[in-house]
């Protein structure tokens, strides 16, 4: 009888020759002579029965062989048709490694040319990968997340791209990311001014430089030193403004250790290790007796000599001390003290002594502090 009804548009019907095979009884797997992507795409009919896909055979060997679920009976009829095309059922093909081109001038395609991995390639090259369990981007490619749109596990993730690059102020790495949770990646690079510091500001990440962070919670001590005269001194037997310009030595006692780099002195001058804002106290320890003489009326006043060029010097800072008028000799301490700021170590530096009335000499001992001075550094300039 002829067929009625409107033709088959597209798809095609194949009949495969199954000739060789052979139906004793026993066997259940049979070669199709091709491949098939999927066991809809058989007609299969078992001695005039038509047999249910899945259920009565199934594919093996790739889709290059057909498995009944009961061995065809000796001399069975068995008689199978491929249907492929637009008929109907899934699109199965192996297309074994060959690469499936997807846009009009060819460039632009997925291929499976390395075994168990998926290439994508965009505008002729290879940006990303497919790998068991992993989707990498090549070299030279990136991924693009809207802010908002990671998710780790069930966490989505709120932070901004801009929030993460100001990890290293360009774009932020994965071990730079690792440290926020604890991450043991540890170098030994000294902290200096000018270093960035991660702030939460009110909920926003920013960056901010170690000298923001110092100024708040305070830097500590950096230089603290403490120098003193060694020996006394008779010399100053004229009236007027005398300075120390001899026997200085850091105080050495074994307790004693400075802070930083220290001062350092050269004929009574100091020079500051560093700019800065230092407090400065000097004590000037004197008698009145002078060259076996107990001098009567004997008055000084301690000073704190300061330059600002290296060369002329100001007294920012006195202290007065005197005795009575009865010849006695009598023994004298007297300190002052000043806050110095120190924007040029080159041009501003220090010096100590005192402006007299009579002869007197200052006290000075190696062994422990009598006319000393000492150096506190308490900010920068």
């Amino acid at each position: 009888m002829a067929y009625i009804g409107k033709s088959i548009e597209s798809g095609t019907f194949s009949v495969l020759d199954t000739s060789g095979n052979t139906y004793n009884g026993s066997n259940t797997a049979f070669n199709l002579g091709t491949q098939v992507g999927s066991v809809a795409q058989l007609l299969v009919s078992h001695d005039g029965v038509i047999q249910k896909p899945g259920t009565d055979y199934t594919l093996s060997s790739g889709g290059a062989a057909i498995t009944f679920t009961t061995a065809p009976a000796s001399g069975a009829s068995i008689f199978i048709v491929e249907i492929s095309g637009a008929v109907g059922g899934p699109l199965d093909s192996d297309l074994n490694g060959t690469e499936l081109i997807l846009d009009a001038d060819g460039d632009t395609s997925l291929h499976a040319s390395t075994d168990d991995q998926i290439d994508i390639k965009v505008a002729g090259a290879d940006d990303f990968k497919f790998t068991a369990n992993t989707f990498t981007a090549n070299s030279g490619s990136g991924i693009v997340v809207p802010d908002g749109g990671l998710t780790f596990g069930s966490t989505a993730i709120s932070s901004t791209a801009a929030e993460l690059n100001i990890l290293d102020g360009v774009t932020a790495t994965a071990a730079e990311i690792n440290l926020i949770d604890g991450g043991t990646s540890r170098g030994t690079t000294a902290i200096a001014d000018g270093d960035g510091v991660l702030i939460n500001d009110a909920g926003t990440m920013r960056q901010t430089t170690v000298e923001t962070l110092k100024t708040y919670i305070g830097g500590g001590i950096v230089e603290a030193d403490q120098w003193r005269v060694s020996a006394n001194e008779s010399t100053w037997t004229s009236s007027g403004r005398h300075y120390i310009t001899s026997d200085w030595e850091r105080v050495d006692n074994s307790q004693f250790e400075h802070i930083g780099s220290g001062m350092s002195e050269s004929s009574g001058v100091f020079t500051f290790p560093s700019t800065g804002k230092y407090y400065i106290r000097f004590q000037l320890d004197w008698t009145n007796r002078e060259g076996g003489t107990n001098r009567a009326l004997t008055y000084m006043m301690a000073e704190i000599g300061v330059t600002a060029n290296n060369s002329s010097y100001s007294q920012f800072a006195h202290g007065n001390s005197s005795n009575s008028n009865t010849g006695a000799e009598y023994y004298h301490s007297v300190a002052t003290t000043y806050i110095l700021d120190v924007s040029d170590v080159s041009n501003i530096k220090t010096k100590f002594g005192a402006y007299i009335a009579n002869p007197m000499k200052y006290l000075g001992n190696t062994g422990y502090n009598k006319t000393h001075v000492t150096f506190i550094k308490l900010g920068d300039t």
